[in-house]
């Protein structure tokens, strides 16, 4: 497929961009704590406008100190913050980009005690994520609101920005008011169509007035909300035509609230595009133009959606961060080197949800351009990687980037580890894309990979490496529960995912985490019968909301029985003897087990290795159990670090 459409200009209003791809606005967690952007920020967002972006947006900025659904994101509700805000955008247009400020109040999705305020909604209706009620707005709050919003976009055309996005998506205030799921108001704010649109049209017109008629503003809206009673297609296009008469230059259109997350930034469960069609219903329905959003990951479903005049724009967030080059790699025709976005949230969503800055699994420069020292090694030295799971290759990576000579030994006959099964279960074949990644790098940098050749003192005596990086992995652990050996009844989820056993019909999974989860919906997929038993309160507390929420989903598709606070305490023959809330329970006429009670480190070298003359450095599993990102976190560093 010619990529021609992604790389046609167009316009937003008075804006001319030179291509159809934008990159949306993702909190980064990386700015100063007074919301404004320091060198991290800024970095971060040049290496988009050098990557060949068409429309860069920033972090939503809050429209009021308190604004924010947590401290750490950026703001644009003071003067004072003028003069940072105005410097980032400087050197984005030195770099080749467009900058566009969304701006935003996050309402009743922020946490408690974020601020010292209390937080405020529509009504004093609960979030269904959060733990509070919050405080409903008097009118004349509502009419401050406004006027915050208005100082926020004329602040931002002060600094330079192209354009302004108003934030009416996502379950944040404005969406709060359009949509029937939160809006439970009777007066001129609430209870007709034209009463929840009010207060999104006055910010409109409040801020038209500050930016003037030529300043282009769009305007993020909801398609759906993806919950029961809220925002729905039907009712989208009719808010889009009022959008639009109301005098904005373009709508942004996504989906989703903090209670369906999974929707605002879908993992891999969900389809790709699978909310295209609520974009071209949206497209069809007015004359100005559209981005569409929602699990667009490669560019080629971008030029199809173009092509197909269901959009005029596509945003990629996540691609961006998996790679900021993608848009100059695509044009150059250089699409196999692109890195891919495997749709698994860890090092987006996952860090951001805890604090961290935003990071990327498939790609560690991400959000680090100030952290690694990228420069060729002064004496290149020659690496041994022992073990070809994704903590081996990210450190290959990492040393060979460096200018290192590395070479990979894999005692098996195919890299990736433990990774190939995880790539198995549904919603998850795109996990695939990272090895390829990796073997791209490889070819680039020249690293030698040495399959069936597990490392050995013998080989580092040899050939003399000046470094050797262990990545050796994990074993399944088996616990000492009687009957838990029977190697011909109890199965690993790496067996079961990998093809290496037939399944039975009727299977307990010992283990509710996301591996226990993931292979109990890949079993009952294959037909099987599927009960999972886990000793803690609840399942899947190892995961990231939008990938828990679709396995939970899932289970709930699918009918897997799930029994909690169960410890299992016999296998027999063909039953499961276990104890729920400490009382006895038996699993009859259970034709097979699921071992998925976690793994145990697998680290034989570094004893066998002392004294070998080299520096020895352990990583990934075999350092200490984690999951998938933080293995390829600290495999990099390793590398990068030699």
């Amino acid at each position: 497929m010619n990529l021609k459409k992604v790389f046609e200009p167009g316009r937003i209003g008075s804006l001319e961009i030179k291509n159809r791809l934008v990159v949306s606005a993702m909190s980064s967690h990386l700015g100063n704590p007074d919301g404004t952007p320091n060198e991290e920020v800024t970095r971060y967002l040049e290496a988009k406008a050098r990557g060949g972006w068409g429309l860069i947006f920033t972090e939503d900025l809050g429209v009021t100190v308190d604004a924010g659904c947590d401290p750490v994101v950026g703001s644009l509700w003071n003067d004072a913050q003028i003069p940072a805000w105005t410097e980032t955008v400087k050197r984005v247009h030195a770099a080749g980009g467009l900058m566009g400020a969304q701006i935003y109040h996050a309402g009743r999705e922020r946490t408690l005690k974020a601020y010292d305020s209390h937080p405020v909604a529509p009504s004093a209706i609960k979030e269904p994520t959060m733990n509070y009620v919050p405080r409903a707005l008097t009118v004349e709050e509502i009419h401050e609101l406004v006027e915050a919003f208005a100082q926020c976009a004329r602040r931002a055309k002060e600094c330079g920005f192209d354009c302004v996005e108003i934030h009416g998506a996502h379950g944040y205030l404005i969406n709060q008011f359009m949509s029937p799921f939160s809006n439970k108001r009777n007066d001129d704010y609430g209870g007709t169509l034209i009463n929840r649109m009010r207060f999104p049209l006055e910010v409109i017109a409040a801020v038209r007035a500050q930016v003037g008629p030529d300043y282009p503003i769009t305007f993020r809206m909801n398609t759906s909300d993806g919950m029961d009673g809220g925002i729905e297609v039907p009712e989208a296009i009719v808010m889009a035509k009022m959008l639009e008469e109301a005098g904005v230059d373009a709508l942004h259109c996504s989906q989703g609230t903090y209670a369906s997350k999974q929707a605002i930034i879908a993992p891999g469960f969900i389809p790709v595009m699978n909310y295209s069609g609520n974009a071209a219903a949206i497209k069809a329905s007015v004359d100005i133009p559209v981005i569409a959003v929602g699990r667009y990951n490669d560019v080629y479903m971008s030029e199809s959606m173009l092509r197909d005049g269901k959009a005029d724009f596509i945003a990629m967030a996540r691609a961006s961060l998996a790679d900021p080059e993608l848009p100059n790699k695509a044009k150059e025709g250089r699409v196999e080197e692109i890195i891919h976005c495997i749709g698994c949230n860890q090092g987006c969503t996952g860090e951001t949800a805890v604090g961290n800055p935003v990071n990327c699994i498939a790609n560690p420069h991400t959000c680090r351009e100030t952290m690694y020292d990228l420069s060729p090694a002064a004496e290149p030295k020659k690496v041994f990687i022992a073990g070809a799971g994704v903590s081996g290759l990210a450190a290959a990576y990492g040393a060979a980037e460096r200018g290192h000579k590395v070479t990979v030994f894999e005692a098996s006959d195919e890299i990736g580890g433990q990774w190939l099964a995880a790539a198995t279960p549904p919603g998850k074949t795109e996990y695939n894309a990272l090895i390829v990644n990796y073997r791209n790098q490889f070819k680039k940098y020249g690293v030698e990979v040495r399959l069936n050749t597990p490392l050995t003192r013998e080989i580092v005596e040899v050939e003399k490496p000046d470094a050797v990086i262990l990545a050796t992995g994990s074993n399944p652990m088996f616990l000492p529960i009687p009957g838990l050996d029977n190697r011909d009844f109890v199965k690993t989820a790496v067996e079961i995912l990998r093809g290496r056993t037939l399944y039975g019909k009727n299977v307990v999974v010992v283990g509710g985490g996301m591996t226990g989860a993931e292979t109990a919906v890949f079993l009952a997929v294959q037909g099987c019968n599927v009960t999972i038993i886990e000793m803690a309160p609840e399942i899947i507390t190892d995961a990231v909301a939008q990938p828990k929420l679709c396995l939970l989903n899932d289970i709930k598709k699918y009918n897997i029985k799930v029994h909690t606070h169960t410890k299992l305490t016999r296998v027999g023959e063909g039953a499961v003897y276990a104890e729920e809330y400490g009382e006895p329970v038996e699993f009859k006429r259970i034709d097979m087990v699921v071992n998925a009670m976690g793994v145990r480190s697998n680290n034989p070298l570094e004893k066998e290795l002392e004294g070998c003359g080299c520096k020895i450095v352990v990583v990934g599993d075999a350092s200490s159990t984690k999951n998938g990102y933080k293995n390829i976190r600290e495999g990099f560093n390793a590398g990068n670090g030699i």
